[in-house]
């Protein structure tokens, strides 16, 4: 794992592959490892940056003061690029994550050659409103820890109010694994994500759209049909819709981690999608 220093803070990064740059964007709770299923396939044909973003899932923790509004993750996207000597990226956004790569695009469109998105926020939503009350339970004292203890019975990790909405192929081992183990374990961690929820706002991604809509670049999305009650199929052609120059196309067999369920046809579609645009 390598690692970026950007204002006293530490972002952790995995790099694998040569050629045109893809930087991944990982949603709440998650981490790098939510690709461990398609990067060997892109990693034959890209360069692929993958930051563990401080988002709930990541094992360093925050130690100075930062900005965990969308617009400040938007900044921090940016410190990442510029301290990678990255002028334009192909960006590939998944879950929460999508919703910042939205924002962030709005912000540096010039940074940004080509976006592709799976089953994430949008327009009015931001959070769905399956986890709306996250956004307001965090500030409760004790609420983070007391989450923190339950998803050590890694049973309840499998239900809807928590991550049985959005993986139909994951054990509960692997969420734990993969994706709450660090929060589980590190009060440091637990505070990043509190910050981090308390900042989820709707206005964000509203704003975000209006100025998508003049983005010219190309935007695929690939969309996880089976995902009925956080993003379902009618949100993705809704911003396929946004976008001058869009695509979409629906992921059978995925719920929201299209990564997970089928990561073979992800990994093939964002291949098409790059010949198609003379990157490979």
């Amino acid at each position: 794992m390598e690692k970026i220093e950007i204002e006293g803070n530490t972002i952790d990064y995995k790099e694998v592959g040569t050629g045109y740059p893809l930087l991944f964007i990982h949603g709440a709770f998650s981490s790098g490892k939510t690709w461990r299923k398609v990067v060997p396939e892109l990693s034959a044909h890209f360069r692929c940056i993958i930051p563990e973003w401080p988002f709930g899932g990541h094992k360093t923790p925050i130690q100075h003061e930062m900005d965990f509004t969308p617009s400040g993750i938007a900044e921090l996207i940016s410190k990442v690029l510029d301290s990678l000597n990255l002028t334009q990226v192909m960006i590939v956004a998944n879950d929460t994550g999508g919703a910042y790569a939205q924002v962030f695009t709005a912000k540096y469109s010039q940074k940004v050659s080509s976006l592709v998105l799976t089953n994430c926020e949008g327009f009015e939503i931001f959070p769905p409103k399956k986890f709306q009350s996250l956004k307001t339970m965090v500030k409760v004292p004790g609420y983070l820890r007391g989450m923190a203890r339950l998803f050590r019975f890694t049973s309840f990790l499998k239900l809807n109010i928590t991550f049985g909405l959005l993986s139909n192929s994951l054990k509960k081992e692997e969420i734990y694994e993969f994706y709450v183990k660090e929060f589980s374990e590190n009060k440091l961690i637990q505070n990043d994500f509190r910050q981090l929820a308390a900042g989820w706002d709707p206005k964000y991604t509203i704003e975000a759209a209006k100025k998508l809509s003049s983005f010219e670049q190309p935007v695929l999305i690939l969309w996880g049909t089976e995902d009925k009650l956080l993003f379902p199929v009618e949100l993705g052609k809704r911003l396929k819709a946004l976008f001058q120059n869009g695509t979409f196309v629906e992921i059978p067999d995925s719920m929201t981690y299209v990564q997970e369920d089928n990561p073979k046809e992800l990994a093939r579609n964002i291949i098409r999608f790059s010949k198609e645009q003379g990157l490979l």
